[in-house]
């Protein structure tokens, strides 16, 4: 590449895995000793990202410093929670459990959608594929954050609005209690331990917004939130992260291992693609050729990162009339 030329996506998700590392370990173990804190609390759920962040405090912290909690529950893959297991076990960390089914249950998180309904994977792709069609959007997750956080028009969001909203509202509400209540768990163990929480939300999902803010996007510390989903597992390889955890589909461990890439519409690669494009300042249909999707793809995850930015100004407020 030429100075001045501009860069194809694959040179612009290019990275130096082993001095990403360095810097990432650098920054983790400067945040601890500033801050003071007993050590770091991280959510091992046996995914990527979680699973990454752990083995990068593991290079800068002694193993009594690193507090893992696996948070299983009625709906959660045994597979994720072995893999969790194992992750610990490579890292000489204990991993502590602490089974949600029955604060689930008390809150009534569990009454929204069975159990049978929950763990009916072909089910909830055929209604999510129904909603993506009557959205008219390639991506069912860009159209329900303009719903949930923008404005609820057009037609799909008046059927949902006004007929709907009784299964719509409480697959929301069982998804999103889910997840806060994860938060709320491992804050409080972070504060009770003195350490700092590790967020381990990546670039990719935090550009388009596909995590709570109030739920697994709090913490202390994010440590790869500048590097995309597929930089991510670049770094999870050179430290030798479980080759089954590299290969595995990205999933909130939510209802039946539904894949974060179902709802968003496309794979993380392609979407990584498409928000490197977005950052090179390349057109839409630059993008959709070099990324293999959709000019109407590339608009949505365009408005997509606009309706994250918007949710990161929440709460809103009355301005100041002084």
């Amino acid at each position: 590449m030429t100075a001045g030329t501009i860069p194809t996506l694959d040179e612009a998700l290019h990275i130096d895995v082993k001095l990403e590392i360095e810097r990432i370990s650098a920054f983790i173990r400067s945040e601890v000793r500033r801050r003071g804190a007993h050590g770091v609390m991280i959510g091992l759920s046996g995914g990527l990202d979680s699973s990454t962040c752990a083995a990068l405090c593991r290079r800068v912290l002694p193993p009594d410093q690193i507090h893992v909690l696996a948070l299983p529950e009625r709906d959660s893959s045994p597979k994720e929670l072995l893999q969790a297991h194992n992750v610990a076990k490579q890292l000489g960390l204990d991993l502590s459990e602490k089974y949600l089914t029955k604060y689930f249950d008390l809150l009534g998180i569990y009454s929204l959608v069975p159990r049978e309904v929950a763990n009916d994977r072909p089910r909830l792709e055929r209604a999510m594929s129904t909603l993506r069609r009557l959205s008219g959007s390639p991506s069912l997750f860009t159209w329900s954050q303009k719903f949930a956080f923008g404005e609820r028009r057009g037609v799909l969001g008046g059927i949902l609005r006004n007929n709907l909203w009784a299964y719509a509202g409480k697959t929301e509400a069982f998804v999103m209690s889910k997840v806060r209540t994860r938060m709320l768990v491992l804050s409080s163990q972070a504060m009770l331990l003195d350490s700092l929480l590790i967020c381990t939300t990546d670039h990719s999902e935090w550009s388009v917004g596909f995590y709570d803010p109030l739920g697994d996007g709090a913490g202390d510390l994010a440590p790869l939130r500048h590097l995309y989903k597929t930089q991510i597992r670049e770094v999870a390889r050179e430290l030798e992260i479980p080759q089954e955890i590299l290969d595995q589909p990205s999933s909130g461990d939510l209802a039946a291992g539904l894949p974060n890439e179902v709802a968003m519409g496309l794979s993380y690669e392609q979407l990584d693609h498409v928000l490197a494009g977005l950052d090179l300042g390349l057109s839409e249909s630059e993008i959709a050729q070099q990324a293999g999707v959709s000019r109407a793809m590339v608009k949505g995850i365009r408005e997509a990162c606009s309706m994250a930015d918007t949710r990161r100004a929440l709460p809103v407020g009355i301005v100041s009339s002084s």
